[in-house]
């Protein structure tokens, strides 16, 4: 036998048919009609080249080969509904391991928080947290990502988005730099140098869009490529840099920095959560979709 000629619906009628030996009884336990079921039974008969039900005296009864098949179709039956059965995900117990595309911003604010709910909750799952990059929304596609997380203009290309939260901007300093204090006037702000965390290098971002809005412009010493060296290159010189609050304060007691308010208006910026849409309904992606966006807010 063709299997690609054989609508495979027919096995559920074929199970039936061998259980119930009645056409009728069939029609009312798969809710449709009996010429519907006459019909699927004439169809089963040429494809297998077999009565399968003959009548005798007043009932039917199946045919040997029919009896045959009746095992082998109903275990055939189970292992599909299996297959396509998703187990519930238990978090208790479950050893999955969640891929997770983040910047360095998030993976410095949020996840160390975030992975204590993790496992509280899911002792025995892992993540992996890997860099955002212009290939993310195949990685989330071909399932290679379960989550990225990430600012929302990042994540602009994803349809599938939830908002996390908002951040603004402070200017971090020394807590002796010579000549800012307790405030930043706009003034000192322009007359001081800067650094600048970009992983793009010396682009203008929102800082130096609220000064364009100024007609101004400030003097960017140092470009960086990532937050870490921030703490000891801003606790050692004069450089006044201006980023997240989150990222902020966690650098300040530490590193004897001081967080200052900007001395003008700065637009912060979302953070988002983006997936795939394919995942939705999948209970372990659902869950860590779950604990990534309560931990976060």
């Amino acid at each position: 036998m063709d299997l690609r000629s054989l609508d495979l619906n027919l096995l559920v009628t074929l199970d039936a048919l061998l259980t119930e030996q009645s056409v009728s009884r069939v029609a009312r336990r798969l809710d449709r009609s009996q010429p519907a079921i006459s019909a699927a039974l004439a169809r089963l008969r040429a494809h297998l080249n077999d009565p399968l039900l003959v009548r005798r005296g007043s009932a039917m009864v199946t045919t040997p080969y029919a009896r045959a098949l009746h095992d082998p179709i109903r275990r055939i039956l189970r292992e599909i509904e299996h297959t396509l059965t998703r187990a519930p995900f238990d978090p208790s117990t479950s050893t999955r391991t969640f891929r997770i595309a983040v910047t360095d911003y998030t993976a410095f604010t949020l996840f160390p928080g975030l992975m204590n709910r993790i496992h509280e909750r899911a002792p025995g799952v892992r993540v992996e947290l890997w860099p955002l990059d212009e290939h993310v929304r195949e990685r989330l596609e071909h399932g290679e990502l379960d989550l990225a997380v990430a600012d929302d203009w990042a994540l602009r290309h994803l349809r599938r988005r939830q908002r996390l939260c908002w951040e603004r901007f402070v200017c971090l300093v020394r807590r002796e730099h010579p000549r800012i204090r307790r405030s930043l006037t706009l003034e000192r702000f322009l007359a001081e140098r800067h650094a600048l965390v970009s992983a793009r290098g010396r682009v203008a971002g929102n800082v130096d869009d609220a000064l364009e809005r100024l007609g101004r412009t400030r003097d960017v010493a140092l470009t960086l490529p990532h937050f870490l060296a921030v703490p000891a290159i801003v606790a050692e010189t004069d450089l006044v840099v201006t980023l997240a609050e989150r990222i902020a304060r966690r650098f300040a007691e530490p590193a004897a920095l001081r967080v200052l308010k900007p001395p003008f208006e700065v637009v912060g910026f979302e953070v988002s959560m983006a997936w795939d849409p394919s995942t939705e309904g999948d209970g372990a992606v659902d869950w860590i979709r779950a604990v990534v966006a309560t931990g976060a807010s």
